[in-house]
């Protein structure tokens, strides 16, 4: 069986086929918070730091000259630090996590690199699959030089790809009558229905809106490793009371990576295929599939 093996291998190769490379994981890693006078120099290293933690956990780091550009064509983008903006940016870089830094230096003066201050630092990691952040850290260091700090933010950063790695999930599945109508996960709109997504487990607040119908809002448990389907039948109508579901912003539906899914899936959907927004798969331990990333460009 070997021996065939290494013959077909070497028959793709004397054929010029290559066989396909696994994708690399790749991290957007935006530009710091940064408060105080904190040195130029320090602030590289601090950056440095990062990167280099997350080099280490095997991830490879967004081209500077994407983002910007794709932010130059979404102003909105640039200064949007919410979960709805991260998922679209990770997403629009074809990353599966996306990690921001944040510190600041108490003191009105620049110190030197030997003395100490008080520092306030940071990490939050989104991941773009799941939607949500996976991880938010933040420390304290009352008395610390500026080297102290970014082994501290190094093994922040290290710590939050773990954090979030280790958090466990399932699948939340999403099917009303009719179709088509947004779906609002803890406040966050990810996406339409027929849904599915994998999920951080966990107890989750659902909203159903569909234009002409009652929004229909719910609560959901989902168990690690576990697919938690819901279905539910809208009534026809207006609300009697406004639904209010927190937005921190609004983006126009054409612009919104699943709308073109949905939109794409509506001839599956009427051949009797499920159009859901998965296009990935992955398998998790209880032996269910989970989405696997999916990257979208507009």
């Amino acid at each position: 069986m070997l021996r065939r093996l290494i013959i077909f291998w070497i028959w793709l190769g004397f054929c010029g086929v290559s066989l396909p490379a696994q994708a690399a994981t790749v991290a957007l890693l935006l530009p710091p918070k940064l408060e105080g006078p904190i040195e130029a120099s320090n602030q590289t290293a601090m950056e440095q730091a990062v990167i280099g933690a997350l080099r280490a956990q095997q991830f490879d780091l967004a081209d500077k000259r994407e983002h910007e550009t794709i932010v130059q064509s979404e102003p909105q983008l640039a200064d949007c630090y919410s979960e709805v903006c991260l998922e679209r940016l990770g997403r629009l870089e074809a990353t599966q996590v996306v990690v921001r830094y944040r510190v600041k230096l108490r003191s009105e003066a620049p110190v030197a690199a030997t003395a100490a201050a008080a520092w306030d630092l940071g990490v939050e990691l989104l991941d773009v699959e799941v939607g949500a952040m996976g991880s938010r850290l933040s420390e304290e260091c009352t008395s610390c030089t500026s080297d102290r700090v970014v082994e501290k933010l190094s093994d922040l950063a290290r710590r939050a790809v773990f954090e979030n790695a280790a958090r466990p999930r399932g699948v939340l599945e999403i099917r009303t009558d009719p179709i088509g109508a947004a779906v609002f996960v803890d406040g966050v709109e990810l996406g339409v229905t027929p849904y599915k997504r994998a999920v951080f487990a966990g107890l989750h607040k659902l909203t159903l809106r569909h234009v002409g119908y009652r929004s229909q809002q719910a609560e959901t448990q989902v168990d690690d490793g576990q697919k938690q389907r819901v279905e539910i039948q809208l009534s026809p109508g207006t609300d009697p009371v406004k639904v209010v579901v927190v937005e921190k912003e609004k983006t126009p539906v054409y612009k919104k990576w699943w709308f073109w899914v949905a939109l794409g899936g509506a001839v599956a959907v009427a051949a009797g295929v499920t159009a859901g927004i998965v296009v990935g798969t992955r398998t998790t331990a209880s032996g269910d599939r989970t989405p696997a990333a999916y990257n979208f460009q507009f």
